[in-house]
């Protein structure tokens, strides 16, 4: 392959002859000429043209100098809707076949789910982007780019809340940071000053306002759970949203509220990592069944302050530190924050009914979108569907669309949630195809 580009790259038209062309050639040949750029720029053991399609390489402008993003708004109709990708897990074993096999496989999901969910508004990549300890420090932010350019491609913009594989010794949250916010389509956003290794990265909100930008009718915020390892360290970080977060999370709220108006703005989270909330739901709620249906394969739910002593140190023999207590409450005393959407469990796509103090929330694990990572539940993403009507009652419709193209999961989290029947959602496996062979589903 390297051979054929390198005879492609010598028989690019001189100045001259490109003069002559017609702008529709000069737009092919400049396509032509970045997909090279990324073919010998790239480490070649991914092969980054295997990954994405021609379409997608030819979008590679530069988006840094590009005019700022339109603010996202509900659609005319008063509607907006999410995709979000977690759990990718990019640059996994790339020494080996399978791995960069594995990337191809993710980038297909993902045009999938965008091809057969048109309406998406807003992408959310909810956290493990990467497999931090399977990269090499001069290249790890790089997979970034695979990302960037397949959600660029279609013209969707994104937030992101980074994970705890995307810090490792030789993954910076920080380099990964700055190389997605060099496409103009990252809407991702860093709100809370502090080193990576203690406030995390990925702390901040984006507003989402009236069709007619007249004023804000949803608050979407994002949390940084943290955990993995510090960069170039061989040191643990905390595995739970920082308590300086959640005091800016408290404040910014209260200065929200003010600035409009004194209203109760409805408002979404998103955070890898779960909360203990989610364990005792999965504990006392009864999740998988036809009232809260979804795969509930991870038992118990890997959470926050996991492994931790309630001193903070990572010392033999603890459980759980409690840490996430803070944030959890913070969560609850929103007004207006209907739904925490987390990652982080592969084998958990569940959505529950959580109740403290009068006010409830609705708590959602995703879906396992990447061939990375571990397990081979069939891969997909949650979708959730918001209206402005059905948030100011608290409500929102959600399902998982699947790599197949298949709608499972399908809910309206209200207020009868959880007494409701559904249909059952069947667990389903798919393995990374042999070359030249789909990926194969198995029921089980």
């Amino acid at each position: 392959m390297a051979a054929e580009f390198k005879k492609a790259f010598i028989s690019v038209p001189k100045r001259s002859q490109l003069l002559r062309c017609s702008s529709k050639r000069i737009i092919i040949l400049t396509a032509l000429s970045l997909s090279l750029f990324s073919f010998f720029t790239f480490p070649r053991w991914l092969q980054l043209s295997q990954l994405l399609s021609y379409r997608q390489l030819s979008f590679l402008d530069n988006p840094a100098q590009s005019a700022p993003l339109p603010p996202l708004k509900f659609k005319r109709d008063g509607t907006f809707q999410l995709s979000i990708f977690s759990d990718l897990h990019f640059g996994e074993n790339a020494w080996e076949s399978w791995g960069p096999r594995q990337d191809v496989e993710s980038i297909r999901v993902i045009n999938t789910v965008l091809d057969t969910e048109p309406a998406t508004d807003l992408v959310v990549l909810n956290g493990d982007l990467i497999t931090g300890e399977n990269v090499f420090r001069h290249n790890g932010s790089e997979y970034v780019d695979v990302i960037a350019q397949a959600l660029s491609a279609r013209g969707v913009t994104w937030g992101s809340a980074y994970g705890n594989h995307d810090s490792d010794r030789n993954l910076s949250p920080t380099e990964m940071f700055e190389r997605e916010k060099g496409y103009r389509g990252s809407r991702t956003g860093r709100m809370v000053s502090g080193e990576e290794g203690e406030v995390g990265v990925t702390n901040y909100y984006l507003p989402v306002w009236s069709w007619d930008g007249k004023r804000v009718e949803m608050v979407l915020w994002f949390f940084d759970s943290r955990g993995g390892f510090r960069f170039q360290e061989e040191v643990g970080r905390e595995n739970w949203v920082h308590p300086k977060v959640v005091g800016w999370f408290r404040e910014t709220n209260e200065r929200l509220k003010r600035e409009y108006g004194g209203r109760r703005v409805p408002g979404l989270g998103f955070v890898h990592i779960p909360t203990t909330a989610f364990l005792e739901v999965q504990e006392e709620a009864g999740v998988g069944g036809r009232k809260r249906p979804g795969i509930n394969a991870d038992v118990p739910v890997s959470r926050q302050g996991g492994g931790w002593c309630d001193d903070g140190t990572d010392g033999e023999g603890c459980e759980y530190g409690g840490q996430d207590r803070d944030f959890m409450e913070a969560v609850m005393e929103t007004e207006g924050l209907v739904g925490l959407f987390v990652g982080h469990d592969h084998g958990d796509t569940w959505c529950s009914d959580y109740a403290k103090k009068e006010r409830k929330v609705f708590l959602c694990f995703g879906q396992h979108t990447g061939y990375g990572g571990y397990g081979n539940w069939i891969r997909g993403s949650r979708q959730v569907g918001v209206s402005v009507e059905g948030l100011d009652l608290g409500e929102m419709d959600t399902w998982v669309r699947l790599e197949n193209g298949k709608v499972v999961g399908k809910v309206r989290l209200n207020p009868t949630y959880g007494g409701d029947e559904y249909e059952n959602v069947e667990d389903e496996k798919t393995h990374l195809p042999v070359d030249g062979e789909s990926a194969d589903t198995v029921e089980e």
